[in-house]
Parts: structure tokens; C-alpha cells; sequence
């Protein structure tokens, strides 16, 4: 308990130095930014630094260019580490986000104009920054639509939209492709899948889900679709009634092998066990399934794998290496990146 308050106080303390730090300074101009909450945010008509407290905002400030105005890094896990390895001005800059652990005071201390926080992060987050006088912007991608408006909202908060038109237009290009080359495909051929993960193969991706538009996209059809929820627990006699054409593993932490599930006695009559279409969804830097407009790379991936024969000219590492470099500032295989 006294650690608790010691570290309020503190938090306090940063937030009156930063307030009353220079008065004869004039208050910087704002406009009004609508954010996914519904919220009208002031946000600084010029900002140069910034902060993200979730890596799908982090994602998309690389996506657009604007990496240089962070004051933290705002790319977590494998990524991070790969980033690190080929960006020394990345690795070089503070680590104040971890996991789901934020370092409150640290980041006040590095005084961003604004924190850019997933929507569904708690409120109170969002007051005790916006009482530091920093401008908080809530963003959120659990659909490709609501992906993609995030990245417009961002390019107008960084000033930065034709940076936002071209990441657009070449994701919308991507899924483009996948349905022109799909579009014909009769109904009784689609693929049926199950993607799992993230806690383990019983741990399904319902219709509510990201995961489940991205099948959609690849012209698959999610065996758990009517499942309410997200990563619903179900049982092996239910995903052998199900009988999935195709596994996905999706799990980040990977707590389950391909060899695992190949020899789980429980699904010995699934097609997908029986035909060795089990596959483990990319990518070894970072999975392609996660909110943001990156993940149309998972849904090409996805429609190749499921459908072979339609996308034999399509090169992933290839078509990975050239996003990568232009969304991420490096090539996917210099990341260490592997499919």
C-alpha cells in the first residue's frame, strides 16, 4: 500500500512540474480530432512527439513514416526484438511500454504532445494522462474497416494523409487481388477452417473476431462462426464434429506444435489431421492476424495456402520483404523474418 502511494505521488508530482513548468510560454494551438471512441480530442496543430500505449497504434506511426516523432517504443514482442536488431535509432530510444505494462511516470516524464491508447484500454488510463496535459487519442482495429479508418484518423492527427493513401491503397490492393482471384470460386469448394489460438488448439477464433473476416476474405468459411465471444473454449468432440478441411495455429506464444497435433489422439478422424493441412499462421516476427491494416499479409498467406493452385506466381517472402520495407523501414528477411 505505501509503495502505491508513494508511486501516486510521484505520478502527481510529474504532473504539476509539467503544468506549471513555464508559464510565460504560449499555449500551443489545437484542433478538434474526433477519435474512435466518439470522443472530440484538441490535439497540437503541429505534433512532434508522440507516444503509443498498443502496438497497433505503434504499427501504423512505422506504417506512415512519422517512427521519428516517438518518444518510446510503441512495438512489442518478437517484433521489437527483431526492430532492434537492424534500427539502432528504434533501439535506441526508451522502453516504456511492456506487454500490458505501462510505465506511467516514465512516460510523463518524456513529455509527449500525444498518447495514442486502444479503445478498449480502461478509462482512468485516459484521465490520469489527459490531467498531465497531454492530448489522449483513442484508436481501434478490430475490423479492416475499422482499421483503416484509424489509419486516416492518424494521417490527419500527423499531418501525414497522402503517407495514409498510399498504406491504404496498396492493402486495399493486396485484397484486391485476392478477389479477383477468388471471385469465381463455387460455393461447395470453399476450404472450412478452424484457427486456433491463442491459449491452445482448443481455443477457437468465433465470427466476432478479426480472424474470422480475414477467412472471409480468403474465401474460407470459419467452422466457428456462430460461436459468440472471442478465442471460445471448446472441446475435442466438438472439433471433430466440426471436422475442419484446414487448421490455423495462431497462438503468439506458441504453447502447441503442428507434431502435437498431428499426434493428439482425440482428432485422429479430422480431415485436416488425416490430409496434414495444419499450418502454423505467420509469421515468426510477428503475426499476421493482428488488428491492423498489416494483416491483409496474413490474408494472402491464408487464400495461397488454402487455395495453391490460384496464387503459384505469388511469392510471400518476396511480397513480405517489400511491405516490410516500406511500412516497417526494413525487409522482412533482414528482420529475421521466416514463413
Amino acid at each position: 500500500m505505501l509503495k502505491k502511494v508513494i508511486s501516486i505521488i510521484s505520478i502527481l508530482q510529474i504532473i504539476f512540474l509539467l503544468q506549471g513548468c513555464s508559464p510565460d510560454i504560449p499555449r500551443e494551438k489545437k484542433i478538434p480530432v474526433k477519435d474512435q471512441l466518439g470522443r472530440v480530442v484538441m490535439i497540437p496543430e503541429k505534433v512532434e512527439r508522440i507516444a503509443a500505449l498498443h502496438h497497433f497504434g505503434g504499427k501504423i506511426i512505422h506504417a506512415l513514416g512519422q517512427q521519428d516523432k516517438m518518444v518510446c517504443q510503441g512495438i512489442l514482442g518478437r517484433e521489437a526484438l527483431a526492430l532492434e536488431k537492424v534500427d539502432q535509432k528504434f533501439a535506441a530510444i526508451p522502453k516504456q511500454l511492456r506487454s500490458s505494462t505501462i510505465n506511467v511516470e516514465g512516460l510523463i516524464s518524456l513529455r509527449p504532445q500525444v498518447i495514442f491508447i486502444y479503445a478498449s484500454r480502461d478509462e482512468a488510463a485516459i484521465e490520469l494522462f489527459e490531467n498531465a496535459g497531454i492530448s489522449v487519442f483513442a484508436i481501434t482495429g478490430e475490423t479492416l474497416a475499422e482499421s483503416f479508418q484509424a489509419v486516416k484518423i492518424l494521417g490527419k492527427v500527423l499531418n501525414c494523409e497522402d503517407a495514409a493513401n498510399r498504406y491504404l491503397n496498396e492493402c486495399r490492393g493486396l485484397l484486391d487481388m485476392v478477389h479477383d482471384r477468388l471471385g469465381d470460386l463455387p460455393p461447395e469448394e470453399r476450404v472450412r477452417v478452424m484457427f486456433s489460438g491463442p491459449k491452445s488448439v482448443y481455443s477457437v477464433a468465433t465470427g466476432h473476431m478479426l480472424q474470422d473476416q480475414m477467412l472471409g476474405h480468403a474465401s474460407a468459411d470459419n467452422v466457428a462462426a456462430a460461436l459468440p465471444g472471442y478465442w471460445a473454449t471448446v472441446s475435442p468432440e466438438q472439433i471433430s464434429a466440426w471436422n475442419p478441411d484446414v487448421i490455423f495455429l495462431g497462438s503468439s506464444l506458441d504453447l502447441y506444435e503442428e507434431d502435437r497435433i498431428f499426434n493428439n489422439p482425440h482428432f485422429k478422424t479430422v480431415k485436416a489431421i488425416k490430409n496434414k493441412r495444419v499450418y502454423s499462421f505467420p509469421s515468426n516476427i510477428g503475426w499476421w492476424d493482428y488488428p491492423a491494416p498489416n494483416c491483409v499479409l496474413g490474408i494472402v498467406w491464408s487464400a495461397k495456402t488454402l487455395y495453391p493452385d490460384r496464387f503459384r506466381d505469388i511469392d510471400m517472402t518476396a511480397l513480405a520483404d517489400g511491405f516490410y520495407t516500406r511500412y516497417v523501414g526494413h525487409s522482412f528477411t533482414s528482420m529475421g523474418g521466416k514463413l
